[in-house]
């Protein structure tokens, strides 16, 4: 079996697909852990079950750790670059050589993605020099004053997680209310952050680096200038699925996602995928979720490759 994604989708799918003794393959562009630890390293998990809390990068280190010992093979940096079905089996190229397994599970997160943009005055100029659109190491933002733009769940976390190291974190959001899960809510409002409701960002201002922003209040139609030392904005990601389109695979209405069944099989033969590349009637994203698709997906896999399959 090969795996295309070393999430914890495809990590999981991994270490069931072990459990039924398959020899298993998984690739991943860059580093075992997804996006766990290339977007949100700094994050805290609240809602993985066994833990009550615990930080991104050390939840995706167990799960590669665990994927390891199952016997999995974990090769990283190393991208994807083609996939054809064969008459027995799937032909998978990258960029370092090619692969043949009797299936491929694909847990590529959102593919080839971006951070959306705000299109605000100065984001370019200072993208990497005070302008972010992740957190990839807290330590960096020790006494800082950071302003956060967003009001959905990864938002107002990674603003938490900044709450003990800057030294002010504020928040804004364009609309009245957040777009989050009320857990994540209820800790912001209990919190030192300074949260501006109906506010966006105008304009970010500085000299080498970022020193202060413009935001405007779409309600009273009013400019108010902060002082800050960063700006993290997290309005979400324009997926990418260009490739999955070569490969010959079904997209949604929207181009967005890999429509499945209930057994995570995409429109080709022999080829399942799990995780936030996939959408179905009431499909919501979260590491557990996507566990619990990778999990199927390796069974369903599990059966195609033993059919008939008699369990």
């Amino acid at each position: 079996m090969i795996i295309v994604g070393a999430g914890p989708a495809g990590l999981t799918a991994g270490i069931f697909a072990r459990s039924r003794r398959l020899e298993t393959l998984i690739l991943d562009a860059g580093k075992a852990g997804g996006q766990l630890v290339f977007l949100y390293p700094t994050k805290l998990i609240h809602d993985y079950p066994s833990y009550i809390r615990i930080g991104a990068s050390d939840l995706a280190k167990l799960m590669v750790t665990h994927a390891k010992e199952q016997g999995c093979t974990i090769n990283e940096d190393e991208e994807v670059v083609g996939l054809e079905r064969k008459e027995e089996s799937c032909l998978v190229k990258t960029s370092k050589g090619e692969y043949e397994g009797k299936t491929v599970i694909l847990a590529i997160g959102m593919g080839l993605f971006e951070p959306r943009r705000l299109g605000a005055l100065g984001e370019d100029k200072y993208h990497g020099n005070g302008v972010y659109y992740r957190i990839p190491c807290a330590e960096d933002f020790e006494d800082k004053r950071v302003l956060f733009v967003g009001g959905g769940d990864t938002a107002l976390e990674m603003a938490l997680s900044l709450e003990s190291i800057a030294k002010e974190v504020i928040l804004i959001h364009r609309k009245d209310v957040f777009r989050a899960m009320e857990e994540n809510v209820e800790n912001v409002e209990a919190s030192k952050i300074n949260v501006m409701f109906r506010t966006e960002l105008k304009e970010i201002q500085g000299n080498e680096c970022v020193n202060r922003v413009v935001v405007f209040n779409n309600e009273t139609e009013e400019d108010t200038t902060i002082d800050v030392d960063a700006v993290v904005i997290n309005i979400g990601f324009s997926p990418n699925l260009a490739k999955a389109t070569e490969w010959g695979i079904e997209l949604d209405e929207k181009g967005k996602h890999i429509p499945v069944d209930a057994s995570m099989r995409t429109s080709i033969e022999g080829v399942f995928a799990c995780g936030d590349i996939v959408m179905y009637p009431g499909k919501d994203k979260r590491i557990v979720t996507g566990c619990g698709e990778g999990a199927t997906a390796a069974i369903s896999a599990y059966k195609y490759i033993k059919k008939p399959y008699w369990a």
